[in-house]
């Protein structure tokens, strides 16, 4: 009789195995599509810690066919699809998306799935000229005669969005859980067009209008930033709770008092799981660029309970020592000017004693080339003190000729500057841009006097924040 209880049971959860693949899985969002003459679509879906995972479609080696995209996920979100100017499709943990792909003339997928109203609503605003993209972001607070006719666009839009949404939500059986999260994507968008000014950085000192002031500090008084599940839910709220911290330490960014104010901003404005975020963003932002965030890290272990936001932490800790004892990494060869071969480990060893600035580039790469101007101009500041400024091309070998002639026509040939080749498929171009086939330009380094990495996403030569931050080094034995 027993055995014949445990056969049954194996086989009623065989069924509910097979149930769970026909209804998609749990914790799981699929995506399938099919092979068309356009160039396949990749995704991206935002996670719970505010980064975009990349994903493309692999397809059968028989048949040919694309196989299903799974993305890990326990919370709802926005799954972007990069093909055309498409607008993003909410999805639950358990949907199976079907990307149609696109006919002549129209450039973008088209969805198809359960709630079929929820799936395309963003579709149905972008119909409706509502859509809320980057383009609400634009000229907010710039002046007086731009910023009253902007905000009053703001104003109309959020009305219109809002007044779609309840002429709609009947009709296309919107769920009472969508309704909420669509509600709170439309605040958080115009509360993050609002707060333009704090979106890009380094920041713009300008005086604030007592009026958009007064509108800012309702978000706060009204509980708006009271809606911790929308930490998990909600790219927008997640976004707004990044910028509002930005807007509430306001006088003190771009000053050596920055980092903390923005800390003790958001550990006392925030509660919940929304603080934690407010925490957990902040050092995420500041750990690869910061050689002084070492002080916040360790009040955030204390601070930030929430176990996945300290193991990411952690991560990102580590990942600057990975360069200085890595032996794969410390082995990857470099191409002095005179065609001379040495290794990253050689390369720190020249410069033990120095602070180094290392700074990715590339001939060929006009926004690169920009960088260089200010990356003279800061050595010109800092030509008396022990700084070595290296730069790593990926040039090709077969472009040599090209790298050194820019090298002497932009005037990149002082005694504290370093010129090497590096493959853009070395262990250490990957390692910098996390993937094989990225090109690591715009990215650069800085190292302490004792060969060890400061910051492995160090700021640009044009932030004037970055002097400070070599000035700190230099003075550190």
């Amino acid at each position: 009789m027993l055995k014949i209880y445990f056969l049954l049971l194996l086989l009623l959860l065989a069924g509910c195995s097979k149930q769970n693949k026909k209804l998609g899985l749990p914790n799981t969002i699929t995506i399938v599509t099919e092979r068309s003459t356009h160039h396949p679509a990749s995704v991206s879906f935002q996670n719970e810690f505010g980064d975009y995972e990349h994903l493309s479609f692999n397809s059968d080696s028989i048949s040919g066919q694309y196989l299903p995209l799974n993305i890990k996920s326990r919370h709802p979100g926005l799954l972007q699809v990069s093909h055309g100017s498409q607008v993003p499709a909410y999805l639950v943990t358990g949907d199976t998306l079907r990307l149609i792909p696109p006919i002549r003339y129209i450039s973008n997928y088209a969805y198809q799935g359960k709630r079929p109203g929820e799936i395309n609503f963003y579709q149905l605003l972008d119909q409706k000229s509502l859509g809320m993209n980057a383009g609400d972001l634009m000229g907010v607070h710039r002046d007086e005669e731009v910023f009253h006719p902007r905000v009053k666009m703001l104003n109309y839009l959020v009305n219109q969005r809002r007044a779609l949404l309840q002429r709609v939500k009947d009709s296309l059986a919107l769920s009472p859980e969508f309704d909420r999260f669509i509600q709170n994507e439309i605040t958080a968008h115009y509360l993050i067009s609002l707060l333009a000014p704090f979106y890009r950085q380094p920041y713009k000192p300008q005086p604030l209008r007592p009026t958009y002031l007064d509108t800012l500090a309702h978000f706060y008084s009204s509980g708006f930033f009271n809606q911790h599940h929308l930490v998990f839910s909600s790219p927008g709220y997640r976004r707004s709770v990044i910028f509002y911290t930005r807007f509430l330490s306001r006088a003190s960014l771009q000053t050596p008092a920055a980092m903390e104010t923005l800390y003790r901003t958001a550990h006392e404005k925030f509660s919940g799981q929304t603080r934690q975020y407010a925490l957990f963003s902040l050092l995420k932002e500041h750990l690869p660029q910061n050689p002084n965030v070492a002080p916040f890290l360790e009040l955030g272990k204390k601070d930030i309970t929430y176990k996945p936001y300290r193991r990411y932490l952690d991560s990102l800790a580590t990942r600057p020592k990975i360069l200085t004892n890595n032996p794969q990494l410390l082995n990857n060869a470099l191409t002095t000017l005179k065609g001379e071969k040495i290794t990253w480990q050689e390369l720190l060893a020249r410069n033990r004693g120095k602070v180094m600035y290392v700074n990715f580039w590339a001939s060929w790469f006009d926004l690169s080339l920009d960088q260089l101007v200010l990356s003279q101009q800061l050595q010109a500041r800092l030509k008396e003190s022990e700084v070595v400024f290296v730069y790593l091309s990926v040039d090709r070998p077969k472009d040599k000729v090209q790298w050194q002639q820019t090298i002497r026509a932009r005037g990149l040939t002082q005694s504290n500057n370093q010129h090497y080749l590096i493959n853009d498929q070395s262990p250490l171009a990957t390692f910098i841009t996390g993937k094989k086939d990225g090109f690591p330009l715009l990215n650069y380094l800085l190292i302490s006097k004792t060969g060890q990495v400061a910051a492995i996403k160090a700021r640009p030569p044009g932030d004037p924040e970055l002097q400070n931050d070599i000035t700190t080094l230099l003075h550190k034995e």
